[in-house]
């Protein structure tokens, strides 16, 4: 080939490559593969060097070259780069529109005039392009927005930004392909957008490192941003770097940010396609929707940034600091927090393992408010340093318990508390123990943990506290994570505690929540049948309520229930004596009831309860007649038009009793439908049988 024939074979390769460059890290699309276009790379370096006359700025074999540099060069931005103000919540985002309303209402807009275009925020490093004549010449960082580093050179090595500038299709309209045709023969260009590292990349860049025995990078985010601002452009250049466009700083004729994504693909960019959102709620059903999908993408993201899709509107709304108005990063919620440990206390759980947990002050973890995060064990809180009342950093890997990773030594004030493990089990008092070898403490008392988790089973019960959605193997779960190891840990849980759990997702954890603060009042009666006193079943508890009560229990003013721990404070200031007053209540009772509110641990779990916000209801009326007093009925089989709760009820307030099984002295024995032994016995013992509808008339 003479000169000529050269110089047109180097061109041709040019735009060839360039072609297969945007096909491939533009459409995603590949037409030949990595080996032939390395042979066309090829060709193209072997006549450059042959006629290096020929070498050109824009040519794909000058992607790494040079020498490395000393120091990087100063830039200053033409147009400043400004950063992007964060919300992290529904209600943020509300508030940032009211904000640009309120403004552009004094400019004379209307709300219509307000529409969106919303993109994913890659989580990278931002940088600047200037292309002149249609050719890249320089790149350079955010730095302070103003003025930024010149770091052209390891630009030039990230495969995905094009070296020159050709329209590869549709422009949005006629007008703007004519601009754009005219700025690319002579003029400048300059694009704005994220330099990122895949999640692959990242991978396979530490599996080198472990290799290498060399310490691993902590996220693809600061491996790319260090990356591009490595000296060496071979060292940016074996990172596998990338670039997603999302933003054009120049009037070629566009009237929305959504034009300018359209116009940055054309000119051979990568971009979000990102979506067009006619109102806030549009914006939200996105955000739900990426945040779905966004540990299924290449590349990290952290939230969309939502601008203002009108151009004449954004400019109208300038900016405020260093943030645009009109532009917005509507973030997903953090993985790591700070917060400050209240308490730490030690729970026990199904197998009498102790664990150390962190009582937080509620903080907004990954979506959701957490109270708790584990600490694994003494060894760790030595490790960690931590003590009561510090400040730290708390982080939740996944799905997981949040951990505590880091005390902030510096916040420290002088009364943060030292916490060390307890001799004795708090829950049965037992002697604690660390077998050799372990980093677990145990209690001692191979029953503890069993005989707590059936206390707690009791505890959340129908009869009881009735927490509707807390069953046996969510109780076993919050137990095994050291969670909850006594009832009123129950009531300080958060949605974020539950959510690590298995088969909890948002809603459920929020449902049972609500549920817990639902059942948070509680009948007397009920309450003391709760605390799982020895010989205390669901009759002897509404005789005790009712005694104490004295049958004219306290009232609220509106004639509701009455609310409040009086009643309770008079029951444990009773005597034995006193307790033997209560109806059908013996000696052994009467005994089991005292020592059970002398207990130094039960007293602290009833100061517990309170402070978490349990509320003792007492009903309007107890009794309202004495019409069935010392008459006892039993129930039997299905009632039609009433539960059997329902008809135990009407029997109390008439003053009668009932038994659970039928005896001599059992007066009437009320029949439903597929009624038991207890309706054989009756017979055989010639108690008085009754069905629903004369039972009815009997209570009406």
């Amino acid at each position: 080939m003479d000169k000529k024939q050269v110089k047109k074979r180097i061109e041709k390769l040019k735009k060839e490559i360039n072609h297969h460059r945007y096909l491939y890290h533009v459409l995603d699309e590949q037409e030949i593969s990595d080996a032939a276009l390395d042979s066309l790379k090829h060709e193209l370096y072997k006549l450059e060097q042959e006629y290096p006359e020929f070498i050109t700025l824009d040519s794909p074999t000058q992607r790494v070259g040079g020498k490395p540099l000393g120091k990087f060069e100063k830039v200053r931005h033409k147009v400043p780069m400004l950063s992007i103000e964060d919300v992290f919540s529904e209600e943020e985002l509300g508030a940032w529109q009211e904000r640009i309303l309120k403004k552009l209402q004094a400019s004379g807009f209307k709300f219509q005039d307000l529409d969106y275009f919303a993109e994913m925020k890659i989580d990278g490093f931002a940088i600047s392009l200037i292309y002149k004549n249609g050719v890249f010449v320089e790149g350079s960082t955010r730095g302070n927005g103003i003025i930024g580093e010149n770091i052209t050179q390891n630009i030039k090595t990230i495969e995905s930004i094009p070296l020159n500038l050709f329209i590869h299709g549709k422009m949005p309209n006629k007008n703007i392909e004519k601009n754009t045709r005219r700025l690319i023969e002579k003029g400048e260009i300059e694009i704005r957008g994220e330099v990122y590292m895949s999640k692959k990349a990242f991978e396979k860049i530490n599996k080198q490192r472990e290799k290498q025995g060399l310490s691993l990078y902590a996220n693809p985010r600061n491996t790319a941003a260090g990356s591009i601002r490595q000296l060496d452009p071979k060292l940016a250049a074996s990172r596998d770097l990338n670039f997603l466009a999302y933003d054009l700083v120049i009037d070629l004729g566009q009237t929305t940010h959504q034009e300018e994504h359209q116009i940055a693909k054309v000119l051979g960019f990568k971009v979000d396609e990102g979506k067009y959102c006619k109102d806030l709620k549009a914006i939200k059903d996105l955000y739900k929707e990426v945040k779905k999908k966004r540990e299924k993408l290449l590349f990290q993201i952290d939230g969309l940034v939502v601008s203002v899709n009108n151009n004449k509107v954004f400019e109208k709304l300038g900016s405020v600091g260093k943030s645009h108005r009109g532009m917005i990063a509507f973030k997903f919620p953090a993985k790591q927090a700070t917060t400050v440990i209240e308490d730490i206390k030690v729970q026990v759980g199904r197998t009498g393992a102790l664990t150390p947990v962190a009582y937080l002050k509620p903080i907004q973890l990954g979506g959701t408010t957490i109270s708790r995060a584990t600490l694994h064990n003494e060894d760790e809180i030595k490790r960690l340093g931590v003590k009561i009342g510090d400040t730290v950093i708390i982080q939740r890997a996944g799905d997981v318990i949040p951990d505590v990773v880091q005390v902030l030594l510096r916040l420290r004030t002088g009364k943060e508390k030292v916490f060390r493990m307890p001799r004795k089990c708090l829950v049965c008092g037992s002697l604690v123990i660390r077998p050799e070898g372990e980093v677990i403490h145990r209690c001692s008392n191979l029953r503890c943990g069993r005989i707590q988790k059936k206390s707690l089973h009791h505890f959340v019960s129908k009869k009881a506290f009735d927490i509707v959605g807390l069953g046996p193997k969510i109780i076993n779960q919050l137990m095994d994570k050291g969670l909850v190891s006594n009832p009123a840990d129950l009531f300080e849980l958060k949605e974020g505690d539950l959510m690590p759990l298995e088969r909890f997702a948002e809603k459920s954890a929020e449902n049972l929540v609500k549920a817990m603060e639902d059942s948070k009042k509680i009948p007397f009666s009920k309450f003391i049948y709760a605390l799982g006193i020895r010989h205390i079943g669901e009759e002897s508890a509404i005789n005790l309520a009712n005694h104490f009560s004295a049958y004219g229990s306290p009232r609220s003013e509106a004639g509701g229930p009455a609310e409040g721990w009086g009643v309770l404070k008079k029951l444990q200031k009773a005597e034995i004596s006193d307790l033997l007053k209560v109806k059908d209540t013996g000696e052994i009772v009467a005994k089991s009831i005292y020592n059970w509110l002398k207990n130094k641990r039960n007293l602290k779990l009833l100061e517990r309860l309170a402070k978490v916000g349990v509320k003792i209801q007492y009903p309007k009326f107890q009794v309202s007649s004495f019409k069935f007093q010392d008459k006892t009925f039993v129930l039997t089989g299905e009632l039609d038009s009433l539960t059997r709760d329902e008809a135990k009820e009407k029997i109390r307030e008439l003053g009668g009793d009932i038994s659970g099984s039928v005896s001599k002295n059992t007066d009437w024995v009320v029949v439903g439908k597929e009624p038991g032994s207890k309706y054989d016995k009756a017979k055989k013992l010639g108690v008085k049988i009754i069905k629903e509808k004369q039972f009815l008339r009997m209570v009406k």
